[in-house]
């Protein structure tokens, strides 16, 4: 009796086992994967102080402020290892950040493996509609200028200022909890909005939309789970902007939660 009663015993304890060690596995790898995006997170932030540092001395230029970004991003730049995984390589000197800004085309931020960048940045504001004609068409933009502003919706207080939105695609390097977290996430974006806290009337439609792009659905069908982390700040200009070379867009495409925020 004894025996059976062991036996039955180590039977009860590896059935245990099996149900518990899994979610005690995952529950270890999903925490080192959230403090990860904490981290992305804090650097997106600092990323975009520094991209729109460089769009107000460069004229607001789009690919320096998305260098300059890149550039704070890279210690959380992660790429395509073999069988799957993601490679995150460290960067602890001068060379290891510029081994790693020239390995498989960081430099030019674009990911090899997805229709994506590594490092975004749109412009929010000045758009076009908020420049005033006549005059400054297709020429320097003077932004210490106040009759730039059309008086409209463009606050005075941003007359002189650039806005910007930096989006850091990252890419999920912990297995098993990379993609639980990507579909937690996209669940989330694609939840109606009778299910959400707030009125519905203040949530914009963009931001459910927008998450699920087809650049992020085509890197999850081929395993590699991205998510963007955004990040926005505004700067007093320090150079003009140029209207017959760089363009201003014609709408903001910051994404925000609310339609208040967009606005």
């Amino acid at each position: 009796m004894t025996a059976m009663r062991g036996r039955g015993e180590s039977g009860q304890v590896a059935v245990e086992t099996a149900i518990v060690l899994p979610l005690f596995v995952f529950l270890l790898l999903g925490i080192l994967q959230l403090g990860m995006m904490h981290q992305a997170r804090l650097l997106t932030k600092y990323a975009a102080y520094k991209a729109v540092r460089a769009g107000s001395l460069h004229n607001a230029d789009v690919e320096v402020m998305e260098r300059a970004a890149l550039a704070v991003l890279l210690p959380m730049v992660s790429q395509a290892g073999g069988g799957g995984a993601e490679v995150l390589k460290p960067i602890a000197s001068a060379s290891d950040f510029a081994q790693k800004w020239n390995s498989s085309g960081i430099s030019q931020n674009k990911m090899p493996d997805a229709d994506l960048k590594y490092a975004q940045v749109h412009i929010c504001g000045p758009l076009k509609a908020d420049i005033t004609s006549g005059t400054h068409a297709n020429k320097e933009l003077d932004f210490d200028d106040p009759r730039v502003a059309s008086g409209g919706d463009w606050a005075e207080s941003l007359r002189t200022k650039l806005s910007i939105q930096v989006t850091f695609n990252y890419r999920l390097p912990i297995p098993f909890a990379d993609v639980t977290i990507f579909n937690i996430a996209r669940g989330q974006k694609a939840l109606p909005y009778v299910l959400r806290l707030g009125k519905e009337e203040n949530h914009t439609k963009k931001s459910y939309v927008d998450f699920r792009t087809d650049p992020l659905d085509a890197a999850a069908e081929n395993k590699l789970y991205i998510l963007p982390i955004r990040a926005t700040y505004i700067m007093r200009m320090h150079s003009n902007f140029y209207l017959t070379q760089k363009a201003l867009p014609e709408v903001n495409k910051c994404t925000f939660t609310f339609d208040q925020a967009a606005e």
